[in-house]
């Protein structure tokens, strides 16, 4: 694989793929990094990787939001001759509701953001650490992500935890960041189908064999894994 670089009016965009237009493409989450989801490659094929910009070694974009993270990743999934599916978890599964995309799994797409201890947890530790996490990139939660579901226009799995978000509580890792009421929003939605699968919110690390039995059918009826495929690439 290798890095392929988008000029957008946001500053460049990158990906890693085998070929400059990948059948699907996955998107990791908030201060992930796209290496971390490579196993996944030995299940999808013709999988790129979306590096979110200032993750992964990526140029930052000319600021930091969701907004011009979405214009930029926009106008990069607009170079491809025909719009890809999308695998996205997290922050990046918020951003891919805005891409062009044939069809959408999104993996732990969260909505409210009043209730959101895991995440300050993370992010406390991890500057314990001494991790660098910029302000602005954690002032990305301030607000909740509800204008997200009038961006749906593919049809859309919804994939969350079965972990419960509350109470606060220890936990060996993050539950679902997902309330009843957030995934209730998402199932309510004409083009999403909303599935509780076992487990938190990393799914694609910690349960990918859940995820990949749920997704299956969905790629098959969109067209990217033929009938009676196993999901292995």
């Amino acid at each position: 694989m290798r890095n392929h670089v988008v000029s957008t009016v946001e500053g460049p965009a990158v990906f890693t793929a085998e070929t400059a237009t990948p059948r699907v493409l996955i998107i990791h989450g908030f201060k992930r990094r796209a290496g971390q989801l490579l196993p996944w490659r030995d299940r999808i094929p013709d999988l790129g990787f979306v590096h979110l910009p200032g993750h992964s070694g990526a140029p930052a974009f000319t600021e930091v939001s969701m907004e011009a993270w979405i214009r930029g990743l926009r106008e990069m999934v607009a170079t491809f001759p025909q719009p890809p599916l999308i695998i996205a978890e997290s922050l990046g599964a918020i951003v891919a509701m805005s891409l062009p995309a044939r069809a959408l799994i999104a993996v732990e797409p969260l909505l409210s953001t009043d209730q959101l201890w895991p995440l300050h947890r993370t992010i406390r530790n991890a500057r314990a650490r001494g991790v660098e996490i910029e302000p602005e990139m954690e002032a990305l939660f301030d607000t909740p992500f509800h204008w997200t579901l009038d961006r749906i226009a593919a049809p859309t799995l919804v994939l969350a935890g079965a972990e419960p978000l509350l109470p606060e509580r220890a936990t060996a890792h993050e539950p679902s960041l997902l309330t009843d009421d957030d995934f209730a929003a998402y199932a309510r939605h004409p083009l999403v189908e909303a599935r509780r699968i076992a487990g938190g919110h990393t799914l694609l690390d910690h349960n990918p064999d859940g995820v990949m039995a749920v997704s299956r059918d969905f790629m098959i009826r969109h067209g990217y894994l033929p009938a009676g495929a196993d999901g292995a690439g």
